[in-house]
């Protein structure tokens, strides 16, 4: 997510070479849409046509152990492809990512430069989606991500490595914003002070989750960490979610925070750096849709203040990647990749103002909740965290016109 420069093709297609390819190099590629790694579509020709590959680069500014991911994503996807087999798929080769071997033996390649590099098989015939088009893609992707969290449940130990540690310790989030603040590097605090002032009057929201875990309200799981919907291929066919990707922080978490992830990136139809904020706001039903999904992947798997915290849990990720983006901006853009100026802080904003409709919304979606939970009441415990983390009349935010 390193605002780093663009890595060029040839270097790609040199990489390339490094593994055991199905077949000579046709074209190499840029693919996706990621903010972390530099990914390339590789085209080769083989025996029976066409066979497409997908070459990652891994970011090692945020990475910095990226043997330790490699090593993370080794164990899930074996372990995945030994539970699907168990469950009878006979479709296993589109339902987990299948990497390449490189040509030295390993299960990856480093390049002169110390760059870390991986390969797996492109997954034909399903997608992913910035933006969910209906209810129905929105189920599909949250019974995927659950379906992943309950065939991983039983990864024998050890504990996977943490490849990103405090990834969602919101508190520590929290207190980097504040010192980016203080510190101001850039002078770009005076510009941003409405959003900034939204942010910090919702501190409760930084230690909901982490008391609930101390507490043992909750429990750790194996989390995707980063259950944004374009992280799920749906099915072009079916519309079903038949494979979660981009595992680099797969890792030790809360289910909380996934399902929180998922709310911020596939209950709104605006991007995440939407900056009509007229346009930024939860659609109950998607919200709803997500909720289902949630309990159909896992089979029943939700602890009871997890059932409560649902709503919960989206109010505090949006909250939390909100800030993170706000922090990245004050310090100069140092981690997100931008494309415009003032990218991170219409991030900032955008979410601000998701994070505002959630808060609004908040006893429509506990409604939604206590359907799709079968008809069970929604208890407020989740609610009264919202209501803690706004008391005091935080500000809305501004609009993209005004200069805070």
């Amino acid at each position: 997510m390193t605002s780093a420069p663009t890595l060029p093709t040839a270097a790609a297609a040199r990489a390339a070479e490094a593994f055991e390819l199905p077949g000579p190099v046709d074209s190499v590629e840029r693919y996706g849409s990621g903010h972390i790694n530099d990914t390339f579509l590789v085209t080769c020709r083989s025996r029976g046509g066409e066979a497409r590959v997908v070459l990652q680069r891994v970011n090692g500014a945020v990475f910095p152990e990226p043997e330790k991911v490699q090593r993370n994503v080794a164990r899930v996807t074996a372990h995945l492809a030994r539970r699907l087999e168990e469950e009878g798929f006979d479709d296993r080769d589109r339902r987990v990512l299948t990497f390449l071997p490189a040509r030295d033996g390993s299960g990856w390649h480093v390049d002169a430069e110390g760059s870390l590099w991986r390969a797996y098989r492109f997954v034909a015939g399903a997608r992913s989606h910035d933006v969910a088009a209906g209810p129905a893609e929105a189920r599909a992707a949250a019974r995927a991500f659950a379906t992943f969290a309950r065939l991983l449940d039983d990864l024998p130990a050890p504990r996977l490595h943490e490849t990103i540690p405090g990834f969602h310790d919101t508190r520590r989030r929290l207190e980097r914003l504040e010192e980016a603040v203080r510190r101001d590097p850039r002078g770009r605090a005076r510009g941003a002070r409405g959003t900034i002032d939204a942010y910090l009057a919702r501190e409760p929201y930084a230690r909901v989750l982490g008391d609930a875990l101390a507490a043992g309200k909750l429990h750790e799981r194996v989390a995707h960490n980063d259950t944004k919907l374009n992280n799920v291929l749906l099915d072009d066919v079916t519309g079903e979610g038949i494979c979660v990707i981009d595992l680099d922080t797969v890792m030790p978490g809360l289910l909380l925070h996934d399902f929180g992830d998922l709310v911020r990136t596939a209950a709104t139809t605006a991007a995440e750096d939407e900056e009509d904020l007229s346009r930024v706001g939860v659609d109950a039903a998607l919200f709803e849709a997500l909720v289902q999904g949630t309990v159909q992947g896992l089979g029943g798997g939700l602890s009871p203040f997890e059932r409560e915290s649902l709503p919960l849990a989206g109010r505090v990720i949006t909250f939390e990647t909100g800030i993170r983006f706000l922090t990245d901006h004050l310090l100069g853009d140092v981690y997100f990749r931008v494309h415009r100026p003032d990218h991170n802080l219409a991030r900032a904003r955008s979410q601000l103002a998701l994070l505002l409709s959630l808060e609004e919304r908040d006893a429509e979606l506990a409604a939604a909740t206590g359907r799709a939970l079968g008809g069970r009441e929604t208890p407020a415990a989740s609610r009264r965290a919202g209501h803690e983390a706004t008391r005091g009349g935080a500000p809305s935010p501004p609009s993209p016109a005004r200069s805070s």
